[in-house]
């Protein structure tokens, strides 16, 4: 009886940990494919980064060559984004818009999360600027909010590409907003990145 339950337990504790590599569906977008294509194309690359940091009104200029490592740090925070194929945001999202973008030659597709939605998510929207068909994608643009009782956090994302398919690479990226922890005051910061 005893063993038995050691084996449940272990088998327990192996399942429990590979919950996060669970398989799902994405029906909006696969925004974990696209950022490891993009560490992939770009650090494997002779690019280098040009970086402006802006923290609370101070800024810093730096410009480094890029490798896998140095762009996965710069790239993991859009991997946020794919809690909308999560199946708990299942139906949870759907196409607001599907439009010309009145200030380019492009076309915007908005998923946006529901009003009547179940559960709330970290992710309010994403917007999808693409030319003629959406595999010419050429820029996404999200909002990312979480709050708790220890911290709130509000991050305005970006990412820029050149090229359409299967060639398109990542040529910006932003990260802008603010965060607050609790009895402090809120942190003001941006982040732009271009590849080069």
């Amino acid at each position: 009886m005893i063993r038995f339950g050691l084996v449940l337990c272990v088998a327990l504790t192996f399942v429990g940990c590979n919950r996060s590599n669970l398989v799902y569906d994405k029906p909006y977008f696969d925004f974990d494919s696209l950022v490891s294509k993009q560490i992939k194309l770009i650090g494997l690359s002779n690019d280098s980064v040009k970086k402006i940091a802006v923290m609370d009104g101070k800024t810093d200029v730096s410009e480094f060559a890029v490798d896998t490592t140095a762009i996965k740090n710069e790239l993991e925070v859009f991997r946020q984004l794919d809690v909308i194929n999560k199946p708990l945001f299942k139906n949870a999202y759907q196409l607001a818009t599907d439009e010309k973008d009145h200030k380019s030659n492009l076309r915007v597709r908005t998923y946006r999360l529901k009003n009547n939605a179940r559960v709330k998510s970290a992710v309010p929207y994403v917007r999808f600027f693409f030319l003629n068909d959406f595999q010419q994608l050429k820029k996404i643009e999200s909002l990312f909010e979480e709050s708790n009782s220890l911290y709130t956090t509000h991050r305005k994302l970006m990412m820029e590409f050149e090229g359409a398919g299967k060639e398109a690479r990542l040529k910006n990226y932003s990260v802008s907003g603010f965060q607050k922890m609790i009895l402090n005051d809120s942190v003001k910061f941006s982040i732009e990145g271009s590849v080069k």
